[in-house]
């Protein structure tokens, strides 16, 4: 062995060797003897440990991530390319650093363009819940509404597609949803979030992945405290204390799936409240009180996220107060506050800090004559947002319904233009093709080819109309894949078949036509029951009738016919002075 395959087989049981402490991200350099699989096992491992790195450690992670997409790019798949570009993306919004607003907007350019070329609608709802995370992260709540309802249309109807791996499609989806949940949060829309954050929980427990499950339900226990905190500032302080339960009761599933102590599940609840600063927050908001202040005090170096910090310094100051204290939950306060200036990536949960840190205030200091003036002030400030909440949600499903229904309206127009048998474009897409392609000097010189199915008539009369139908869809298959993408292939009706080329000189279309009889003539005999292809291809000119071009192409077609079938006939589409044409013959293959 090799000393470089040594090394190579090292660095893939190490992994990354920034996540591992052994030095720089060399993963890039090292990308040609990775799998797909583990360079994006080990760009997982390197979003997760960004998360709770030091500021120069993220830096390394996100260079190293950038290094990884720009090895991928023209060498890896395209699903692998998305997938390191959304983790590209996610390493700039989950942090809102200002200075990464420009890169996040290329990733997202980039990461959109993929997801439409692959057409599925869970990629398209996550770029575009990703594209309303960084404009809520970075700039204005009201500019991601339009992304935001996008997503919501796009993700509430997303089923597997035939391309999809059905033992993956949970994971995917419920990550999905889960973006589409941190988006709604922070435009503090909770009522659309819980319905997606409780598909993300039933997606997530049909796999056999405890730590996703974890996940998705600690994002569940942010949503209901963060609702909660909301009700509060309302004034709806029923419903407040309704998702603070919710918030426990979920803390506690939370927690079973954090990791017993000791081997007891019994004891995993409280080992989890030391560890992990929602779960203990959780806790402590259903029943503030001095108990819960040493756990609460060690969990302020444990919370990673800005979401996180407010709602643990909530919980840290109304333990304090029932303890009596409010200056030490003044204490707890204001450092907290003062980090958000400027910060405007959790705007709901601000407020709800402000106005935490307000009463407290207000408390500490005795002012109860100009603590009444800004109660009032506020009252009414709350009354405004909250109407304007109202009108978001609104704007949000509304924008979502209309998504919805130009998708539905989409899908039925592509229908009304699809041969149902062969999902071909049919008669009518092909007018509309034929009259756009013989109109635009863009398309010129365009070939039209029109086929018959040499022999058809023998496999509906001796084997069944449904062996017939059969064949029609393997021959559509067929053509679909030997032909070019920029191709038209139209069933024209029974066994004939339409091919527009634009921009194709005609001796390039008879050689690319020839291909396809080739590969028509040599599809096995229990699949196409040996039929062949009989072709006549003309130029269509410009400006020229497309109904005049189909009719020589016919003709052409009928010399192919005459000669025998599994022939390829070039003719001219005639004017007054000029009735010649002109022959190719496809040597025919013997079957």
């Amino acid at each position: 062995m090799s000393p470089t395959r040594s090394r190579t087989t090292s660095d893939r049981s190490t992994g990354c060797a920034l996540v591992a402490g052994q030095g720089t991200c060399r993963c890039a350099e090292q990308a040609s003897d990775l799998t797909e699989s583990e360079l994006l096992s080990r760009a997982s491992a390197k979003l997760i440990w960004y998360q709770r790195a030091r500021p120069a450690g993220r830096a390394a992670a996100r260079d190293g991530l950038d290094a990884m997409i720009a090895a991928a790019r023209g060498t890896r798949s395209p699903e692998l390319l998305a997938e390191l570009v959304r983790m590209g993306v996610m390493a700039r919004v989950l942090t809102a650093d200002p200075a990464d607003a420009a890169m996040a907007d290329e990733l997202l350019q980039e990461l959109s363009e993929l997801a439409e070329t692959e057409g599925s609608a869970r990629r398209r709802g996550e770029a575009a819940a990703l594209r309303a995370h960084r404009t809520a992260a970075f700039g204005h709540g009201e500019n991601a509404l339009a992304d935001t309802a996008l997503a919501t249309a796009l993700l509430a109807e997303a089923e597997p597609g035939s391309d999809d791996d059905p033992a993956e499609w949970p994971r995917l989806i419920a990550r999905a949803y889960n973006s589409l949940v941190i988006v709604l949060l922070k435009l503090g829309s909770h009522e659309l979030a819980d319905d997606f954050s409780q598909r993300a929980i039933a997606a997530a427990a049909q796999c056999d992945d405890p730590m996703q499950l974890l996940i998705h339900h600690l994002n569940r226990v942010r949503l209901q405290l963060s609702w909660a905190l909301q009700l509060e500032r309302a004034g709806r302080d029923a419903a407040a204390a309704t998702r603070f339960f919710g918030a426990a009761q979920t803390a506690h599933k939370a927690s079973r799936l954090w990791g017993p102590a000791n081997g007891d599940p019994a004891m995993a609840p409280a080992q989890a409240a030391t560890e992990c600063s929602i779960i203990g927050a959780a806790f402590a908001l259903q029943h503030p009180d001095a108990d819960h202040l040493p756990m609460l005090e060690r969990l302020k170096e444990r919370a990673q996220f800005t979401l996180d910090r407010i709602v643990l310094a909530i919980a840290t100051a109304r333990s304090h107060l029932a303890a009596g204290a409010p200056a030490a939950a003044r204490r707890v306060l204001s450092p907290v506050r003062e980090a958000l200036h400027g910060d405007t990536s959790e705007t709901v949960l601000a407020l709800a800090l402000h106005r935490e840190f307000a009463r407290v205030a207000a408390i500490v200091e005795g002012s109860a004559a100009t603590s009444e003036v800004l109660a009032r002030y506020v009252d009414a400030l709350e009354a405004e947002l909250w109407a304007l909440r109202e009108a978001r949600i609104t704007a949000l499903r509304s924008h979502s319904e209309h998504h919805r229904l130009a998708r539905e309206h989409g899908a039925v127009a592509a229908q009304a233009m699809q041969d149902p048998l062969t999902s071909l474009p049919n008669r009518r897409a092909l007018d509309l093709h034929l009259a756009e392609s013989t109109s635009s000097p863009a398309t010129q010189p365009c070939a039209v080819a029109l086929i018959d199915l040499d022999r058809f008539k023998d496999v509906n009369d001796v084997r069944s109309h449904a062996a017939g139908d059969s064949v029609l869809r393997e021959v559509a298959g067929c053509l679909r894949t030997v032909l070019r993408s920029q191709d038209l292939v139209a069933r024209y009706g029974g066994d004939e078949f339409v091919v527009v080329m634009p921009s194709t000189p005609l001796p390039i279309a008879r050689a690319a036509l020839a291909r396809a009889a080739e590969a028509v003539a040599a599809l096995p005999a229990e699949l196409a029951a040996g039929v062949t292809m009989s072709v006549g291809v003309v130029r269509a000119p410009l400006g020229g009738d497309p109904a005049v071009a189909l009719s020589a192409a016919d003709a052409a077609m009928y010399v192919a016919k005459r000669e025998g079938g599994n022939t390829v006939i070039s003719g001219t589409v005639p004017a007054p002075s000029d009735n010649a044409d002109r022959r190719f013959r496809f040597i025919p293959t013997t079957h």
